[in-house]
């Protein structure tokens, strides 16, 4: 999504200025963003989300996402963000599997979030002991001003566990909703007792972001959310999903958009028919394409062949029907960028950005 909205903004050629009350902020992309609080302040959490997930666009994804979902509780036209105000990487840190939130809950650590070595938790397919089920947690924090609005809280988690045989163990919906639930309430109530800033009345927002376990893509999403206000939480399933363009699964879910795919492929290929792979992923949410990301891979072509291609696929956009769906095509030749094709969601418009 964060590459979407920087390529919106870089066609469009303009910034708005709506204003969040902020002193010092940056100016949105569209009206439907976020704007950083200005100077911008880096937090020490960042070596270890990069340490804990090394894929870049899974960790772009994940926080990109839960901005995303903040909308619905914190509007881009009322406050700015920061990032990491107060989960540092100390509070985070399980270096040792033993302390900070990241870590096992026991008597030296009782604020942690995984359970305990040797509890024994019920997947729903089987028992497993020394279930690490949070792998990281990301946060971004609402301002007015200097005035603290809300905070939204993504926690990343697996999908399956390692059994002591060595075998991969599956977490049913029911059994990781209901670890969720607690550990959405353990979180709220530990930021509100940690930090006398976040007080009953500023509002948590968190979401679970569950890790994709099947190998399809890697990028997994978001299933689970919870909001927290005066000290009473609610809680809302979420359908998110990733899939590979071309795939059978993306035929099941979509044959529409399958069958578009195909006939978008065929009338490239009639243009550079040789050496030219065009593959993709799509993400649906509660079963609706929202996004498509093509990638049409080059080797060894001229300018001319190059400029071929970028035209035709702007001529070729009109193939994709939906009007709900976020489009983006890159145009790679010998692994160089030469060519973003981008169709926003609501528009018939198509924009490119184009080296050549």
């Amino acid at each position: 999504m964060l590459k979407n909205k920087l390529l919106i903004g870089l066609l469009a050629m303009s910034l708005c200025a709506c204003s969040t009350g902020n002193k010092n902020q940056a100016n949105a992309l569209d009206e439907d963003s976020y704007q950083a609080i200005l100077p911008y302040e880096s937090s020490d959490t960042r070596s270890k989300h990069v340490g804990l997930i090394q894929d870049t666009d899974l960790r772009v994804e994940m926080e990109s996402g839960l901005m995303d979902l903040s909308k619905k509780y914190f509007s881009p036209t009322s406050v700015g963000y920061k990032t990491h105000q107060f989960l540092d990487y100390d509070e985070l840190d399980a270096t040792d599997g033993s302390r900070g939130l990241l870590g096992t809950v026991r008597d030296g650590n009782p604020n942690g979030l995984n359970p305990s070595a040797d509890e024994e938790f019920d997947t729903g397919n089987g028992i497993v002991t020394n279930a690490t089920i949070l792998v990281d947690l990301y946060e971004l924090d609402w301002y007015t001003n200097d005035n603290l609005k809300g905070i939204s809280l993504g926690l990343v988690v697996n999908g399956e566990l390692n059994a002591s045989d060595g075998s991969s163990v599956e977490i049913t919906d029911e059994k990781m909703q209901n670890y969720l639930e607690v550990t959405f309430s353990k979180l709220a109530s530990y930021m509100h007792e940690r930090f006398n800033e976040i007080n009953k009345n500023i509002p948590i927002f968190i979401a679970a972001y569950r890790l994709d376990d099947s190998n399809t893509t890697g990028k997994g999403g978001y299933i689970y959310e919870g909001y927290y206000k005066g000290g009473q939480g609610s809680f809302t399933s979420l359908s998110q999903e990733w899939v590979l363009v071309p795939s059978s699964h993306f035929t099941d879910l979509d044959s529409s958009a399958a069958t578009e795919f195909a006939s978008f492929k065929e009338e490239i290929s009639r243009v550079l028919p040789d050496n030219t792979y065009i593959t993709g992923e799509a993400k649906f949410e509660s079963k609706k394409l929202k996004k498509l990301n093509l990638t049409i891979t080059a080797h060894g072509k001229t300018a001319g062949e190059i400029l071929a291609v970028i035209e035709d696929v702007k001529d070729q956009m009109d193939t994709f029907s939906s009007k709900k769906c976020d489009y983006l095509i890159t145009v790679l030749n010998d692994d160089t960028v030469y060519a973003l094709i981008e169709r926003a969601s609501g528009s018939s418009e198509c924009n490119v950005i184009s080296k050549i």
